[in-house]
């Protein structure tokens, strides 16, 4: 790439980094100081550029700001590493600076470059949109002490910043009644920062195809677009419902389970979708049983799949699942005589047990909610339980049953 050309592109990008009007505070901690490189993964529009312009804030100095997805960037290459620092001193002079990458993953070889500025005593933060960076792999190429931190859309907590909702306050009937129509919202069109700011759920949509054609059909060169499409459509529509490999052969017509395999794990890749687990103590069966999948935001089973209204149940589930990874809990689900939505473990135990219902007012529901909830309380040896609906709020022995929206803003 043409140094004159990307020294253009670096002044333009500082201009729009340096505007930090607007932003909203993550409730996240990232070390600011100190020369640990800082790596912050996610899926795209998670929010991941502001975040790094509210990290800028308070470090003082110069700082160079770079985002590779600009497409002006197309044909960065390795030569033009030596380039970015030489534009750096132009601009700044010999001084201390701050390097700060967006979507890095873009660039051949950043490990080497990135290493480089460490050795030379720089402070460095990068972010992508591929759990490559979160892997273990990093480490051998980075020499440097490098901190890896996950990004995901916004919690219900931070769409309540947003839309300027005080939670700090002694609630009265008419604020919980305001946060309940808040919760329906959230629940409905997601954590997106942009989606929210716009009330337009149908930004995901956009969101959804950027990921696919960039991140895995571009990047894999993959030929069956319909296939991949149809499997992905497939565990969007039944959100928090184990699968089987056969089933996924059946429905999406790819004949060979290793690419059923590789495409789960692309999307896992790319944060559009988490599986878990059914938990047991033996790894081997633990291995063998069926996942269930989760999508990376509620907006996608709004705009993705086929949006069924008796799938709120699923939905709901889908934003609980959300606020255990983001806490980052360790989750399973239980299944035995009976099921119980997530089990999260901590060290080798099991400490918590909890259920997702929408609406327990049909006996039957209840019935069958509490005694899958007992039953894996019983083998945990858990001393209480919790059930999270949409509505309903009461204490049934050692069972409490309350609305998702309190619930996360605990």
């Amino acid at each position: 790439m043409d140094k004159n050309k990307l020294r253009q592109v670096i002044i333009d990008q500082q201009e729009l980094f340096n505007r930090t009007e607007n932003l909203i505070d993550r409730d996240i901690s990232v070390p600011t100081k100190g020369n640990e490189l800082i790596i912050i993964s996610g899926i795209r529009r998670c929010g991941k550029s502001s975040l790094l312009k509210l990290l800028s804030i308070p470090i003082d100095g110069n700082k160079i700001y770079l985002n590779f997805d600009d497409v002006r960037l197309i044909d960065f290459n390795t030569n033009n590493f030596e380039d970015v620092q030489g534009i750096a001193i132009e601009l700044f002079g010999n001084g201390k600076i701050t390097y700060f990458f967006d979507e890095i993953q873009n660039v051949e070889h950043w490990e080497r470059w990135v290493n480089n500025l460490h050795a030379q005593d720089s402070k460095v933060f990068i972010t992508g949109s591929n759990s490559h960076l979160l892997s273990s792999e990093i480490s051998t190429y980075l020499t440097g002490r490098n901190k890896v931190i996950t990004l995901f859309p916004f919690s219900f907590k931070e769409y309540l910043r947003m839309n300027h909702v005080d939670i700090s306050k002694k609630m009265t009937s008419t604020d919980k009644s305001i946060l309940f129509r808040h919760f329906q919202n959230y629940f409905d069109i997601g954590g997106f920062p942009l989606v929210i700011r716009n009330d337009d759920v149908q930004l995901s949509m956009q969101y959804f195809e950027d990921i696919l054609n960039k991140d895995i059909l571009n990047r894999y060169q993959i030929k069956q677009i319909k296939e991949i499409k149809d499997l992905l459509l497939y565990l969007f529509s039944n959100i928090g419902k184990s699968y089987s490999y056969s089933t996924l052969k059946q429905i999406t017509g790819i004949k060979s389970l290793s690419t059923i395999k590789n495409y789960i794990d692309y999307f896992r890749n790319v944060f559009l979708l988490y599986t878990i687990g059914r938990f047991d103590y033996s790894l081997a069966k633990q291995k063998v049983s069926s996942s269930k999948p989760y999508a990376a935001d509620n907006s996608f089973l709004k705009t993705i799949s086929f949006n069924f209204t008796e799938n709120r149940g699923k939905r709901l589930e889908n934003v609980v699942f959300l606020h255990l990874l983001r806490n980052n809990k360790e989750i399973y689900y239980h299944l035995d005589k009976k099921e119980c939505d997530f089990v999260v473990k901590e060290n080798v135990k099991i400490t918590q047990a909890i259920q997702v219902c929408f609406d327990m007012s049909n006996p039957m529901t209840k019935k069958r909610e509490i005694e899958g909830l007992q039953h894996a309380m019983i083998t945990y040896k858990l001393k209480e339980g919790i059930i999270l609906t949409m509505e309903n709020e009461q204490t049934i022995g050692n069972i409490t049953i309350k609305p998702v929206w309190k619930w996360l803003l605990e």
